[in-house]
C-alpha cells in the first residue's frame, strides 16, 4: 500500500511458441473492482501509451465499478494510478463476474456483521506493562530478515512461500509452547498459491468468540518486472515486523487476553488483496464475530511532520476514534492526521467490504509517502534513520489495540471488566450532530464517549467540527500551541453501575484534558437537562494534578430529560463560567440521550 505503491500486479509468464502453427491461446481475463474516478485518468494513461482501452464497466454503483481486463493490464492499470492519480492501486481482483457484482452492490453500505463493542480504556496496568518491553532492535532485525533473506517475497514465487515459512517459525518460537496459542498457514486458492498467509491466534480467556485482528501484508513485489530484486523494507516487512513484536512483548509478559487475538501476515496483497479477501470471506462464512480490526501497512517512512495519518475512508469511524484516543492516552506528544487513500488501498478494505469495524494508522500523508516502494530501493537503508524507529510508534499503537480491545492481562494484572456491545451496558461513541452542532450518541445505553472529536482546540490541532459547543454558542481561545498549551481532549459520562443512562442515576463524567499548568488551569464541568435549550448546572471546578495529559472525573446525579448534555470549560485562570473568554480557554459540549 501506499501513495507510491504501484498495487495489485500479476506478472503473466509468455507462452513458448508451439512447434506447429497454432491459433495463440486466449489470454486469461480476470474481474477487479476500481474506484469509479479513477476509470478516465486509467484510460486517458492507456491511450497515451497505445495501449487497448479499458472495457466499459458491467456494473457501477457507488463509486466503485465491475469490469474484466486481461490479466497482463493489471500492471499497466497500476503504473496509470500511479501517474495520473499519485495514490494507491485502488482496484480489487476477484475469482468470479459474481464476486466482482457482489462487491460492487456492497460498497454503499457494508453488512455489519459484528455487535458494535464499548470503546473504553481500562486496561492501563497490562498495556503499560507491554509498552515497556517494545524494543527497536527486534523489528529492525524482523525488516532486515524479511527484506535480505530472499530477492523478493512475491506472491508466486518460491521466496513468497520461504519466507511465510521463515514467519511461522518465528511466530511458533515466540508462541513458546502456550497452549492456548496456535500458529498456522492459511492456504489459499491457486490464485495465491504457493504463498500462504501466517496466522498467530491467542485464545480468549472469557470471550473467546470474538475475535480482533492485527495484521500487514507479507508479499513484496518491483512493479518494474517479475524477475527484479523486491526487497520489500517499508512495504510491508516493516508492518510485519511491528506486530510481531506487538506479539513478542504480550508472550513475553505472560498477556492473556479476554477476546481472542489473530496476529495476520496476509499473502498477495499486491495482487489485488487476494490473501485478506480470502480469510476475510471465511470469517464471514464460519460466522466469526470480528469485533476489530488493525491493518499496518507501511510504519517506518516518516514522510511528513505527523507521527500518524489515520486513513479515513472503507474504515470504521467509531473505531478510528479509538485508535486516536489511544495514541493520545498511551503515546502522548505524538500527532495524527487524517488522510484518504482511496478504493481497495490495502487489505482494511477486505475486512470493510465484509462488514467488520477495522482502522490503518500509516506512516505518513499521501503526498509524503516512501518514494522507494515497488523498487530494488525499498531498503531498510532508505527508511527512516536505517533504523526501526519509526515502526516502533506502530508497534506500541497495536500493543494498546490488543490490549484495550481484547482486554485481559498480564502476568500479575487484574483484568478489567469486558463490555459487549448490544442493548445495556454499551457506552456508545458520539458523532457529530450538524444541527446541535456537537457530538452526540443517539442511541440509549451505559453512557457516551466523545471518542477523538474534540480533540485539540479551535484552529490549534486536529479538533474537528470546532467549536463543538451548542448551536455554535461559545468559539474558542486562539492563542498557543496544541498539546502545548490547554485543550479538552474527549469527554464521557457512564453510569457508575454499568446500567443504561436514566433520570435518577448517578453518573461519573471523565475528561481527558491537556493542561499547560498545575497551578493555573481549571476545569469547569456542567450539566443541563435539555440540550436543545440548555440552562447549565455547575457540578464542580477541578484542578489537573500537572502539566501534559490529565484525566479529571466528577459524579453527579443525572435529571430527568430524554436529550441532555455535558460542558466542559478548560480554562487558564479566571474564574468559574460556561463560557470564559480567555485566549487559552476551551469549551467543549457532548449531548447523550437518558432513558
Amino acid at each position: 500500500m501506499a501513495i507510491r505503491k504501484f498495487g495489485p500486479v500479476v506478472a503473466l509468464l509468455a507462452c513458448a511458441a508451439p512447434a506447429f502453427a497454432e491459433a495463440a491461446p486466449k489470454e486469461k481475463e480476470v474481474w477487479i473492482t476500481i474506484g469509479s474516478d479513477a476509470l478516465e485518468p486509467a484510460r486517458a494513461s492507456f491511450k497515451e501509451k497505445g495501449l487497448v482501452a479499458l472495457p466499459a464497466p458491467a456494473l457501477e454503483k457507488g463509486g466503485v465499478a465491475a469490469l474484466r481486463v486481461p490479466e497482463s493490464q493489471l500492471e499497466k492499470l497500476a503504473e496509470a494510478m500511479h501517474d495520473k492519480l499519485n495514490r494507491c492501486a485502488g482496484f480489487m481482483a476477484h475469482d468470479s463476474e459474481a464476486q466482482a457484482r457482489a462487491a460492487v452492490e456492497g460498497t454503499s453500505a457494508p453488512q455489519a456483521l459484528a455487535s458494535l463493542v464499548s470503546y473504553t480504556l481500562n486496561n492501563s496496568a497490562s498495556v503499560n506493562v507491554m509498552l515497556g518491553g517494545v524494543q527497536e532492535l527486534n523489528i529492525r532485525n524482523t525488516i532486515n530478515s524479511l527484506s535480505t533473506s530472499w530477492t523478493s517475497r512475491r506472491y508466486n514465487q518460491q521466496g513468497g512461500a520461504d519466507a511465510a515459512t521463515w514467519l511461522k517459525n518465528q511466530w511458533t518460537t515466540i508462541a513458546n509452547g502456550r497452549s492456548d496459542v496456535q500458529v498456522a498457514f492459511f492456504t489459499h486458492t491457486s490464485t495465491v498459491s504457493p504463498q500462504p498467509s501466517v496466522i498467530a491466534t491467542i485464545t480468549g480467556t472469557t470471550h473467546p468468540n470474538e475475535v480482533v485482528v492485527i495484521g500487514g501484508h507479507l508479499d513484496s513485489i518491483n512493479t518494474g518486472g517479475s524477475t527484479l530484486s523486491a526487497p520489500g523494507a517499508d512495504d510491508d516487512a516493516s508492518g510485519v515486523a511491528s506486530l510481531t513484536e506487538a506479539f513478542r512483548v504480550a508472550m513475553a509478559n505472560g498477556y492473556k487476553p479476554a477476546r481472542t487475538v489473530k496476529f495476520m501476515a496476509y499473502a498477495a496483497e499486491e495482487v489485488g488483496l487476494k490473501g485478506s479477501a480470502d480469510i476475510a470471506a471465511w470469517h464471514v462464512t464460519n460466522g466469526v464475530n470480528v469485533v476489530g480490526v488493525l491493518q499496518l501497512d507501511m510504519t517506518n517512512f516518516k514522510g511528513s511532520s505527523y507521527d500518524f495519518a489515520m486513513v479515513t475512508d472503507n474504515t470504521n469511524a467509531a473505531q478510528n476514534s479509538f485508535v486516536t484516543s489511544l495514541i493520545s492516552t498511551y503515546q502522548s506528544g505524538l500527532t495524527y492526521t487524517n488522510i484518504s487513500c482511496g478504493y481497495g488501498c490495502s487489505d482494511h478494505a477486505s475486512w470493510h467490504a465484509r462488514g467488520f469495524a477495522t482502522s490503518m494508522p500509516f506512516e505518513a500523508t499521501m503526498s509524503t509517502s516512501n518514494p522507494y516502494i515497488h523498487s530494488a530501493n525499498d531498503t531498510l537503508t532508505n527508511s527512516t534513520n536505517s533504523n526501526a524507529s519509526n515502526s516502533v510508534k506502530f508497534s506500541k499503537l497495536a500493543v494498546s489495540f490488543l490490549g484495550e480491545l481484547a482486554k485481559g492481562a498480564t502476568t500479575g494484572n487484574t483484568p478489567p471488566p469486558v463490555d459487549s456491545g448490544g442493548g445495556g451496558g454499551t457506552i456508545n461513541t458520539a458523532t457529530y450532530d450538524a444541527t446541535l452542532k456537537a457530538p452526540r450518541c443517539t442511541a440509549a445505553g451505559a453512557g457516551c464517549d466523545s471518542g477523538s472529536l474534540l480533540n485539540g482546540r479551535g484552529g490549534l490541532g486536529p479538533e474537528v467540527n470546532k467549536p463543538n459547543t451548542i448551536n455554535a454558542s461559545c468559539t474558542d481561545g486562539a492563542s498557543g500551541t496544541y498539546h502545548s498549551d490547554e485543550s479538552n481532549d474527549r469527554l464521557k459520562v457512564a453510569t457508575t453501575d454499568g446500567t443504561n443512562l436514566a433520570a435518577g442515576k448517578q453518573v461519573t463524567v471523565t475528561a481527558t484534558v491537556w493542561a499547560y499548568s498545575a497551578s493555573s488551569d481549571t476545569l469547569d464541568l456542567y450539566y443541563t437537562a435539555n440540550a436543545s435549550s440548555p440552562s447549565w448546572t455547575l457540578i464542580g471546578s477541578y484542578k489537573p494534578s500537572g502539566s501534559g495529559v490529565q484525566t479529571i472525573t466528577a459524579n453527579y446525579t443525572l435529571p430527568a430529560g430524554a436529550n441532555q448534555a455535558i460542558r466542559a470549560n478548560f480554562r487558564y485562570q479566571g474564574s468559574a463560567g460556561t463560557c470564559t473568554t480567555g485566549s487559552y480557554d476551551d469549551r467543549d459540549d457532548l449531548i447523550f440521550s437518558v432513558q
